[in-house]
């Protein structure tokens, strides 16, 4: 049946093209700026990169220095800056403002070095064809090819990237939570077979073009992995959970549903935003911060010292280094994974596939190898490094990182093919 349906997909005329407007997000050291240039050299892409903006705003406060001497801490506390001082999605508004300037609107834009979920927002609302495009990579990786830049330093590159994927601070970098809400994700993992820029640039080229082809309007059906991560995303919505909607699904080897699961608070408690007014985990948080008179890290007073908890000395984010979980531990909810395996009820889960939005915990991998699940897909830029060991060290699980469409962009992007062939039996019938 999935051959006939491919024909038929096949035999379907492409659509009208549009304009397409894509944007780039992605953890630093993954690959946005070569695929930028991929889609500029190849695709005939117009490139606004919103890092542009902050790098100017450096230069204008740093006079007589050259943008090689900003370190990426600096140009993240700048970009910070503008947010907080103009809005969080200011540095989108100045994008679309130079985008859609009389005599540079193009058919196909690209907006690079989206890192906060407020810009997005507001490409989506002021242009209609966007879609955001995440790039991922496993952190090693990323390290891997940015350590000559960070002079062998490890600790700053791993500061650097807990502050570029904070979900907490609204005028930060969030961009595990922009890889979240991408349309498309694409992995661009190291590759020893690769060893040249061109060949880089080559294969991200390859992968990229069969997405292009469908903003186009060249027809193809879902992939068996964007079909159930779509339901794992649709799962999400069910949770009212305050800092991220994660789903889970169960399929087992006959490639049927088992369960479904999310992240929320377990009955007969209400959700937090109904029985905490509030995220129980920053509750946490806040009764701990303020019981602190001194900072731990400089030793000097913390006076006035409140959200987001950074001393006002030596600008330490004192909740992370206190609380370096985020205090995950005292989280009331259910998490997506454990659901769906106790909503699977006595249905025996060995050998099952787990398809979830993000990546599981330590204390769901446990859970997970527990009933034999052996092979899982995640969408996850940061997995948690806990769970990964855990996984690891059994030996037995399977770790797929996801590619494809996600379900925000499934129907935008998928062809229903039933309405163009009862058009075409209709007109046969007629003859």
């Amino acid at each position: 049946m999935l051959n006939t349906k491919q024909k038929l997909i096949e035999s379907m005329p492409a659509l009208e093209p549009k304009q397409i407007v894509l944007g780039l997000t992605g953890p630093f050291g993954s690959g946005c700026s070569t695929l930028a240039g991929v889609l500029k050299e190849n695709h005939k892409f117009t490139v606004f990169s919103l890092s542009d903006y902050v790098k100017k705003e450096w230069l204008a406060k740093n006079p007589g220095k050259k943008i090689e001497q900003a370190s990426r801490e600096e140009l993240q506390a700048m970009g910070d800056y503008i947010r907080q001082e103009r809005g969080p999605d200011a540095l989108a508004v100045m994008a679309v403002s130079e985008a859609t300037d009389p005599g540079k609107l193009d058919p196909i834009l690209l907006f690079d070095s989206i890192r906060n979920t407020a810009e997005v927002e507001y490409f989506r609302k002021m242009l209609p064809s966007f879609y955001l495009l995440a790039l991922d990579c496993p952190q090693n990786h990323r390290w891997s090819r940015v350590q000559v830049r960070y002079g062998g330093n490890y600790l700053q590159f791993l500061n650097d990237d807990a502050r570029d994927k904070n979900e907490d601070n609204i005028n930060g970098q969030q961009v595990a939570l922009c890889v979240d809400d991408a349309d498309i994700l694409v992995s661009n993992d190291n590759d020893d077979m690769i060893r040249t820029t061109s060949g880089w640039k080559g294969r991200l080229n390859e992968k990229i073009k069969s997405y292009i082809d469908l903003l186009n309007g060249i027809p193809r059906l879902p992939t068996e992995e964007e079909i159930y991560m779509s339901i794992a995303y649709s799962a999400s919505l069910m949770s009212y959970c305050f800092k991220r909607q994660v789903g889970a699904v169960v399929v087992d080897q006959r490639g049927k549903v088992a369960s479904i699961g999310y992240n929320d608070n377990p009955a007969p408690l209400k959700s937090c935003i109904e029985g905490f007014y509030g995220c129980f985990r920053d509750g946490y948080i806040d009764e701990l911060m303020k019981g602190l008179r001194f900072c731990p890290e400089c030793g000097k007073p913390l006076t006035d010292f409140k959200y987001p908890y950074e001393c006002p000395n030596c600008k330490q984010n004192i909740s992370r280094l206190i609380i370096p979980d985020r205090a995950i531990g005292r989280c009331s909810a259910l998490h997506a994974e454990e659901r769906a395996i106790i909503d699977s009820g006595r249905n025996n889960l060995v050998g099952c596939t787990l398809y979830v939005t993000a990546f599981p915990c330590f204390t769901c991998a446990q859970k997970i190898l527990d009933v034999g699940i052996n092979t899982i897909w995640y969408c996850e830029s940061y997995p948690d490094q806990d769970g990964l060991r855990a996984f690891e060290k059994a030996g037995t699980i399977s770790l797929q990182k996801f590619e494809g469409v996600k379900a925000r962009a499934y129907f935008r992007l998928f062809p229903r093919w039933r309405p163009q062939q009862e058009k075409s039996m209709l007109e046969k019938r007629k003859k």
